[in-house]
């Protein structure tokens, strides 16, 4: 009787170059079988398709070749070469949900992934101990492996605040945006503002390094606390200023609202950003209106309505769209 063979990172790397011996492959046949194994799998092949990027894997066609191998006690059949007809629409609508569904189902497998809806806001913690509150209409997904990875990684699309521990074996942590942009980090607490209309990152503790794109090229800039960095929406870096109050841009995790000369014109992007409303406001003169204070609100009406009180104005709201009035005299 045989003795099972330990399926290692080294012999999956040997399995995806096509170099596994068929003793091998019937080994990770066996080994696949096992749900729990599967993860590791796709993590490995992961990995392997960073470091070899002419690769292509296509996941489907593995898990056929597996299924395959186990129906004929090991044997493949030869592969049958068939001519194709670009025009068949019919077949390219099915490789096209085909390659679709692989993607979703690796996608589960290597990432865990928060989100949040219209309104609400998540406090969570990444596996590796730090704390992020995620605020309303955010994503953030984690890699569920790190293998051979010397950073921690994560991917934000919307806003959140980070108070990230320091590892025992110093590996930093980036937070990845969806244009590109890098803050790396060792141990801090940071917020990061990431929405279609803008970037920014605002840094309490510790120092961070940003990484932005100006132009064709890639420029890197260091934060310290109490700075704060503003980006366009194609990566060109508009200034770095020292802000007194940073605690103030992440107020919104305790349901506060702090605004500071804040025109409506910003105020009707936070309620489109945040809760999904529209904010109409015909008056160019009263767009460029502006509002001072720190406002508590557990949801989106009830900041509407405080910040309709403090200006006087008027509001007629319809569904999701609200259109803002000067008030009659």
């Amino acid at each position: 009787m045989s003795t099972p063979l330990a399926v290692t990172q080294e012999l999956l790397f040997r399995y995806f170059a096509g170099n596994a011996t068929t003793f091998e492959k019937q080994q990770i046949d066996t080994w696949m079988r096992e749900e729990a194994n599967r993860e590791s799998f796709y993590a490995c092949l992961d990995v392997y398709e960073h470091r070899h990027h002419q690769f292509q894997a296509d996941a489907g066609e593995a898990l056929e070749r597996h299924r395959e191998r186990i129906r004929n006690n090991g044997v493949v059949p030869a592969p049958v070469f068939r001519r194709r007809f670009p025009w068949k629409l019919t077949s390219v609508a099915a490789a096209v949900a085909l390659v679709a569904t692989g993607f979703l189902f690796r996608e589960k497998l290597l990432f865990r992934k928060y989100t949040t809806g219209f309104g609400e806001t998540r406090r969570l913690t990444l596996s590796d101990g730090s704390r992020v509150i995620l605020n309303a209409n955010s994503e953030l997904k984690e890699p569920r492996f790190a293998l051979g990875d010397t950073a921690r990684r994560v991917y934000l699309s919307g806003e959140a605040d980070f108070s990230v521990v320091h590892t025992p074996d110093d590996r930093r942590l980036v937070v990845k945006t969806v244009d590109g942009m890098e803050v790396v980090v060792l141990g801090t607490e940071f917020t990061v503002y990431d929405r279609h209309h803008s970037s920014r990152v605002v840094l309490r503790q510790g120092k961070v390094e940003l990484r932005y794109r100006e132009g064709t090229s890639f420029r890197k800039v260091i934060l310290r606390p109490g700075e704060l960095v503003r980006v366009k929406p194609k990566q060109e870096l508009v200034r770095v200023e020292r802000t007194p109050a940073p605690e103030k841009y992440r107020a919104w995790s305790e349901d506060r609202f702090v605004f500071e000369e804040t025109s409506l014109r910003e105020i009707v992007g936070l309620f489109e950003d945040n809760y999904g409303v529209t904010l109409e406001i015909r008056d160019p003169e009263l767009a460029d209106w502006t509002i001072s204070g720190s406002f508590t609100a557990h949801n989106g009406q009830e900041l509407l309505e405080l910040l309709v009180e403090a200006s006087s104005l008027k509001f007629t709201q319809t569904g999701n769209h609200i259109l803002i009035t000067k008030p009659t005299k």
